[in-house]
């Protein structure tokens, strides 16, 4: 990397990464404000947790196909008209929420609406103009726009709790989205447009990342490399779930209050957005690999933490900080080593495959935290579950192999 070719990308792109990162923040409300609603939904409605989060679920098995196909219309129509449009149908969507009812059913409907409108704004729609502005700075650059997951959980919990608190859980929920699609709508109008000559990533590749023929995506997927980063990928977003999606419980079952609870579950936020830049630094840097696997192996110092003490709030910020890191780097690792592994002419079709998965792992890994606390009322079991599988997701990142060029007319390995 040449420091000066970096500079120049930043002076003269930095405003394309802003709308990614207020847009990448607003697809994680669902997600990072469902922890403060799952206390009053039980109060009011008595639905066990597990059933509650189960509409997690919904995003999670959609993300499964939805992932991949969002990846191939973004290649195929550009990310721009994806993008207003997700805002539009996903904000009134979130808002809908409010109107469950006591039948369990109702609540899980609305979830449903919800998942589909979510996999318009998932981070493959963000993140996929920045490949044709930024080579020399693609690390800090996709590593800022994804730092919108750690403001998303630093400021959707302590902004969810204070609306649950002055108005109720239901208003809370349109509260959310209209502040949400204020704040980014009109940012994403303005300044969200693609690249000119990447409307064909492989116009515009960097050198030594080549393209890929038509049959390239689907050859790519069924490599070993590609398995190996799909199974890190998912194996991490299910742990990671389990603890960041009930953050909010698991400290109040550490003996927080709701409200410090949410201040510090906010903590990840802060922790996220360090982890994230970073980790886009040492990307740029270092080989991806092993910045991805020392990102997989910080949450067992917050185990390690959760498990030795109870009650106290210093030791829950310093673990929720410690696994804020973890989370911040993880993203940007897979989208950085897609792009490194693969190429960019398929980068949409692949890195959806692989955001799928991590919806799908984020998405299913809070039930099955519940249905653990729902049997035993505690979520002891779930942290020491979690020790080998964070191991198990960095070894995996660890053993992806040397990057590899691709011939720019065959997108075969050089290498």
């Amino acid at each position: 990397m040449t420091p000066a070719s970096a500079m120049q990308e930043w002076r003269s792109h930095w405003f394309r990464v802003l709308p990614c990162f207020l847009a990448i923040m607003l697809s994680t409300a669902h997600g990072y404000s469902l922890g403060v609603m799952i206390g009053p939904l039980e109060q009011e409605f008595g639905w066990p947790r597990a059933q509650i989060t189960l509409g997690m679920s919904f995003i999670a098995v959609l993300a499964l196909a939805g992932g991949p196909l969002v990846g191939v219309l973004v290649d195929r129509f550009g990310p721009r008209r994806i993008g207003l449009l997700g805002i539009l149908i996903y904000c009134p969507s979130l808002a809908c929420l409010s109107l469950a009812t006591s039948d369990i059913w109702s609540w899980w409907g609305l979830w449903a609406m919800l998942a589909v409108c979510a996999m318009t704004i998932m981070p493959t729609v963000w993140i996929s103009i920045l490949n044709g502005f930024f080579f020399n700075s693609r690390g800090l650059a996709l590593a800022i726009a994804l730092s919108g997951t750690g403001l998303g959980a630093a400021l959707w919990p302590i902004i969810s709790n204070a609306l649950v608190e002055a108005y109720g859980w239901r208003m809370a929920y349109a509260g959310l989205a209209a502040i949400g699609g204020a704040a980014v709508f009109p940012t994403v109008f303005l300044l969200f447009r693609e690249h000119p000559a990447h409307r064909r990533t492989e116009r515009f590749a960097a050198p030594g990342e080549g393209t890929t023929d038509k049959s390239g995506a689907r050859r790519q997927m069924a490599s070993v490399k590609f398995l190996k980063l799909a199974a890190a990928s998912i194996v991490f977003a299910v742990a990671n779930g389990m603890l960041t999606q009930n953050m909010v419980p698991v400290l109040i079952g550490e003996g927080l209050t709701p409200a410090k609870a949410a201040a510090t579950a906010g903590l990840l936020g802060i922790g996220s957005i360090t982890g994230r830049v970073i980790g886009g630094f040492l990307l740029d840097r270092y080989n991806g690999n092993i910045v991805a696997a020392v990102s997989c192996v910080l949450p067992l110092a917050t185990l390690a933490i959760m498990i030795g003490s109870e009650g106290s709030q210093a030791w829950a910020a310093a673990a929720t900080l410690i696994l804020g890191l973890s989370i911040g780097a993880e993203l940007d690792c897979n989208a950085y080593l897609v792009g490194r592994h693969f190429g960019t002419r398929y980068f949409g079709s692949l890195f959806g495959t692989i955001n799928g998965l991590l919806l799908f792992g984020t998405g299913i890994s809070p039930v099955l935290a519940n249905l653990v606390y729902d049997a035993t009322k505690t979520y002891d079991l779930v942290l020491y579950a979690l020790i080998p599988t964070f191991i198990v997701a960095g070894l995996l990142f660890l053993t992806l192999g040397s990057y590899r060029n691709l011939d720019p007319d065959t997108g075969e390995a050089l290498r």
